[in-house]
């Protein structure tokens, strides 16, 4: 009998760009596929899970996580009671007391000494929390901001968002400095000036978008805004239907579609009437809403489901 195989997330492109991933469950266990359905790493893991800009893929077995490459080979074997993807290089890992960070190799590098981290490292920096109380180190363990705040965001390009204990909020640079936010007007002000991801701010009429110079991007008329992705917002409005704006604060995707995802590649899948298909960042439909579940786009190809067929369509929504 032959078994079905169930692809469960989006594309992973690998070091080889002409290779190409897709995460597979079979019998209750994890395992990878190429494009033409070639399994790559056999279904053996408890769970794994695929990163954007890294060819490492993080794996449980036996409630433990490690990481395997690409081609199923183990770079770090399972033994951590919990683990995140490799960002700027370095893992953020459990040992069940506390959490440190490993490098590709597995070598400890910062010593298993904090109780937690939000996100790790992001643009040379990690928040990490102790004693519940955050603050950031540097790639060497070195203590950049004090460990005085109740919540510590990522570092977004130079800045980091701030809050204290006492309710304030503020940006701090990677050397610690605080800085004032950043007035929108006489009333609201951006909570995060960030150069990729524009900040939000709300008034009595709804959320809007406004970048780091405090022009307004996305206009506080609607229920959610999100953030910046392919150089669009995705937005609700209070319809409860689904638009974007370009970077340009241009509403060029009319608010018309019942959910609609974030862009990627210059698509965004959208759902309209219980069908998936995908729409461009001028508002036209480029492939019609006939599917039953559609994926975003990565590296030309989306996971889509149709009458039972399942598999990678292209850019014009015919299956490869």
């Amino acid at each position: 009998m032959r078994q079905t195989i169930y692809i469960i997330l989006t594309i992973f492109l690998t070091a080889c760009k002409t290779q190409q991933l897709a995460v597979i469950k079979l019998n209750d266990k994890f395992g990878c596929i190429d494009r033409k359905g070639n399994i790559v790493i056999q279904p053996t893991w408890d769970y794994i899970l695929q990163g954007d800009k890294n060819k490492q893929l993080l794996v449980k077995k036996d409630s433990l996580y490690g990481f395997i490459d690409s081609k199923g080979q183990v770079i770090v074997r399972p033994q951590y009671q919990d683990a995140d993807l490799f960002s700027d290089g370095l893992s953020a890992v459990s040992n069940g007391e506390k959490y440190g960070f490993i490098n590709l190799k597995g070598d400890t590098v910062i010593p298993f000494l904090y109780d937690e981290t939000f996100m790790g490292f992001n643009n040379g920096l990690s928040d990490v929390t102790l004693n519940d109380s955050c603050g950031y180190i540097d790639k060497q363990g070195k203590i950049v901001a004090p460990f005085i705040y109740e919540t510590c965001y990522p570092f977004m390009s130079d800045y980091a968002q701030i809050e204290t204990f006492d309710g304030d909020e503020f940006l701090i640079d990677k050397k610690g400095k605080k800085y004032d936010e950043v007035d929108v007007n006489e009333k609201h002000r951006l909570w995060i000036p960030r150069e990729v991801y524009p900040g939000s701010f709300s008034t009595s009429t709804g959320q809007g978008r406004i970048n780091r110079k405090g022009d307004t991007i996305v206009p506080p008329i609607f229920k959610v805004t999100g953030n910046l992705s392919d150089r669009m917002y995705i937005v609700q409005d209070k319809s409860n239907k689904w638009g974007a704006y370009n970077d340009k604060g241009q509403f060029t995707v009319k608010c018309n579609f019942d959910e609609i995802w974030h862009f990627s590649e210059g698509l965004a899948n959208f759902k309209l009437n219980g069908k998936w298909g995908f729409v461009d960042k001028k508002g036209q439909i480029i492939i019609e809403p006939i599917f039953e579940y559609a994926s975003q786009f990565t590296n030309g190809l989306a996971y889509a489901e149709i009458n039972g067929k399942s598999g990678f369509i292209n850019k014009k929504g015919t299956f490869v």
